[in-house]
């Protein structure tokens, strides 16, 4: 069975400021998603093949290098103390641990996180979770949706999180993903994203069945592009065009978020990190300005030839002691009228 475990701070909320909106009245709540890049704690989990990440591991993964990565996840999550979102989707979490460990660092630490998470099937060890403020978002159900995969050699991959919440007056059905990797190549590994797609299809389908007037926000890490088969044809992931009959619309299917994009690989950008929402949640002052980059100085590296990238925890086995080598992705709407 697996486990599920809730955490509470109770502290003030700040409220955060907003990319640029078509003007509307009424409340307006904050979404972000971010892939942390490993964010494991120093403890050894027998379960699990966390090895690496342990002080006698070969990343040499230290109580001190724990403590700096989780200063700026808060101060990521926070812009430096500054913002607080309202919901958030973690993606290469560990365990219950460090998301306590997380809610508890200097720059959340006067917030009102709580988080949902559960014990997922991957041999690593690394998980999806979901973060909420609890002055603004109320849980309603959660669950873990499995992705078996049809492969002999590793049939399992993390879950999907499907969190069913309240922000203001508006209920939504959230789905933290994070999809199998494009290790082997992407057209070696592309039915296996295109299996978890129609898994997360199949789902979505379910719940209009019940609710067609249902809010959906699907994000997280799909590795995969917006234009590939499995966001494109298998979920049935539109660009995002209101004129278009479309169930499902992807926020981040931009040219000029593409051009930019959340990861960087052999010297290219490239969208994985994603917001792909049903046409219902449109009604919600949603326009192509309401889904952003988060694109903070402190969050790049730099070389010597001036070519920007994220600035990553780990380089192969190099210590860089940077972020994360993915930018979080920001999403604003409008909650109450």
């Amino acid at each position: 069975m697996k486990k599920l475990f809730w955490f509470l701070v109770i502290t003030p909320f700040i409220a955060c400021t907003q990319p640029k909106l078509i003007q509307t009245k009424g409340s307006q709540a904050i979404v972000l998603s971010y892939n942390v890049e490993n964010l494991f704690d120093t403890i050894n989990d027998p379960q699990k093949n966390d090895e690496d990440f342990l002080p006698s591991g070969k990343l040499n993964w230290t109580s001190k290098r724990y403590q700096d990565k989780l200063n700026k996840i808060g101060q990521t999550i926070s812009n430096n103390g500054t913002e607080f979102p309202d919901v958030i989707g973690l993606i290469e979490i560990e365990n219950g641990n460090v998301l306590r460990d997380l809610c508890k660092n200097a720059y959340l630490s006067n917030s009102n996180y709580n988080y949902v998470w559960y014990e997922g099937p991957d041999e690593r060890g690394i998980d999806v979770a979901l973060l909420y403020n609890s002055k603004t978002t109320q849980i309603l159900s959660s669950h873990a949706i499995p992705v078996i995969l049809k492969s002999e050699t590793d049939p399992n991959t993390r879950d999907i999180l499907h969190v069913y919440a309240k922000i203001d007056d508006v209920k939504i059905h959230f789905y933290v993903n994070h999809w199998p990797s494009r290790r082997g190549g992407q057209l070696e590994s592309e039915p296996f994203r295109m299996q978890a797609a129609e898994i997360l299809k199949q789902h979505i389908q379910e719940i209009l069945s019940k609710d067609s007037n249902a809010n959906i926000i699907c994000m997280g890490d799909f590795n995969d592009f917006p234009s590939n088969s499995s966001i494109k044809d298998v979920l049935g992931a539109s660009d995002f065009n209101p004129e278009m009959k479309s169930n499902l619309y992807n926020l981040m299917a931009d040219d000029e978020l593409a051009k930019d994009g959340t990861h960087f690989y052999q010297n290219e950008w490239s969208m994985l990190d994603q917001f792909i929402v049903n046409r219902n949640l449109l009604a919600y002052a949603m326009s192509e300005e309401s889904a952003q980059i988060v694109k903070y100085d402190f969050l790049y590296y730099t070389n010597k030839n001036g070519v920007k990238s994220p600035s990553r925890t780990y380089v192969g086995d190099s210590y860089k002691g940077g972020y994360s080598d993915h930018l979080p992705i920001r999403l604003t709407l409008q909650t109450a009228k």
